[in-house]
């Protein structure tokens, strides 16, 4: 098993209902594109963007955020993001589907418009 390698950074999410309301979040980048964040208790994963001119700092992506981990707070934040990438990369896709994404509790319908990969 290969080390996970995260880079400790900030993003900047918003804005929010009122236009010049942001919010600053500390969390772990993985492969400068994408962040772990912990909100309410929950880890988020969420698409980011560089900030120019700034390190380690990102400004959040264009898509919106998937929580990956419920209930948390209290947990060793990067063990768990290690171990959620460690995992995830030892199974395919077919599986993640078959074994996660059908079985995960109160989950909605989701449309993954799997049609781009023709």
């Amino acid at each position: 098993m290969s080390k996970v390698e995260l880079e400790l950074a900030s993003m900047v999410l918003g804005p929010f209902d009122e236009e010049h309301r942001y919010e600053l979040y500390e969390g772990y980048v993985l492969s400068g594109r994408h962040i772990f964040i912990m909100d309410a208790g929950d880890l988020w994963l969420r698409q980011v963007n560089t900030a120019p001119g700034m390190d380690h700092l990102y400004i959040d992506g264009d898509s919106g955020g998937l929580i990956v981990a419920n209930e948390v707070e209290g947990m060793d934040t990067r063990t768990l993001i290690e171990t959620i990438i460690t995992e995830l990369t030892q199974i395919n896709g077919l599986q993640f589907l078959l074994d996660i994404m059908l079985w995960t509790k109160d989950r909605g319908d989701i449309n993954l418009k799997l049609e781009i990969l023709r």
